[in-house]
C-alpha cells in the first residue's frame, strides 16, 4: 500500500462546482502523476460506477472510484472544496471532501475493497474528518493519510 498518495495528488482548493468537474479535476492529478495512462477511459469507468449507485456517502464526503486497465498503480487523489459540491449524497447534503480511488483492473477486487475499507474506517471518526477539513497545507493532509495507508 506504499505510494498510494503524495502531495501531488492533493488539491486543497477544488475549482469545479459539479460532480463531473470534480471527477475530471482529480482524475487529471492521477493522470499527471502517472497513476492512470488514459484519463478519458478512467473517467468513463468512474462515471459508470457513479451512475450505478452514488458514492456520496454523507458527512460531506464522496468516494468515487474506478478500476480499469488504464490504471497503472493503485492511487488516491484527495480534494477539498470551500463552497461545497452538489452530489447525489445519501444524506442530501453537499460534499466538501472527495477521495478519488484508482485501482488497476488486475487484482482490483482485493485492492479496491482494501482501499475502501481502510478509508471508510477512518472517515467514520469525526475527529479525522474535521482534521482533514482544518488542515492548512498538503503536508498536514499527507500526514493524516499516513495513518490510513502507511505511505
Amino acid at each position: 500500500m506504499q505510494d498510494i498518495i503524495n502531495e501531488n495528488l492533493i488539491e486543497l482548493n477544488l475549482k469545479g462546482s459539479t460532480r463531473d468537474e470534480i471527477i475530471d479535476e482529480l482524475a487529471d492529478l492521477l493522470y499527471q502523476n502517472g497513476a492512470v495512462i488514459s484519463k478519458e477511459n478512467f473517467i468513463k469507468e468512474v462515471k459508470k460506477r457513479e451512475n450505478l449507485c452514488t458514492t456520496g456517502i454523507g458527512m460531506g464526503i464522496a468516494i468515487p472510484h474506478g478500476k480499469c486497465s488504464c490504471v497503472r498503480k493503485p492511487a488516491v487523489a484527495f480534494g477539498r472544496s470551500a463552497s461545497g459540491i452538489s452530489w447525489d449524497t445519501m444524506d442530501g447534503k453537499p460534499v466538501d471532501m472527495v477521495f478519488l480511488l484508482a485501482v488497476p483492473e488486475s487484482g482490483a477486487g482485493d485492492q479496491h475493497l482494501q482501499l475502501l475499507a481502510m478509508l471508510s474506517r477512518k472517515l467514520m471518526h469525526e475527529d479525522f474528518r474535521e482534521g482533514l477539513r482544518a488542515a492548512k497545507d498538503k503536508a498536514e493532509i499527507l500526514s493524516m493519510f499516513r495513518s490510513i495507508f502507511g505511505t
